[in-house]
């Protein structure tokens, strides 16, 4: 699944560091780079520098918070693997280039999670917002 994101991107190889972090961990980082004290589902931290000799790029780091998860995947009653799972995509897809700054480019993006997810067997019900 995130192979077929880096190939619909024309990226070969690259390198993506996932954080797992806690809800006082989300929310300190959002802070910190986001001036949001709330804890959040996944922020991205793009990178772009070449990694290791054979030229793939670090695209980035993740910080998926477990907790907001969690209590996400209860709320909906999927498995919290599925929930995590969406969270790294849509990290992964921030650091690709798209946004859900917009109603349009918000759609894209969704569009680009629900094929990826459905990839490996995992369908989302709910909306973007």
């Amino acid at each position: 699944m995130l192979d077929a994101a880096l190939a619909d991107a024309g990226i070969g190889e690259a390198r993506l560091t996932v954080l797992l972090v806690d809800q006082a961990a989300s929310a300190a980082l959002h802070l910190q780079h986001f001036a949001d004290g709330e804890a959040t589902d996944v922020m991205t931290f793009p990178d772009g520098s070449a990694s290791g000799r054979r030229g793939a790029i670090h695209l980035g780091d993740l910080a998926v918070c477990v907790d907001v998860a969690l209590r996400e995947a209860d709320a909906r009653a999927v498995p919290l693997a599925d929930e995590l799972t969406l969270y790294i995509v849509h990290g992964l897809l921030h650091l690709l280039g798209y946004d859900d700054r917009t109603r349009a480019a918000q759609s894209r993006m969704w569009a680009a999670q629900r094929r990826l997810l459905a990839g490996v067997g995992i369908a989302i019900g709910r909306t973007p917002g």
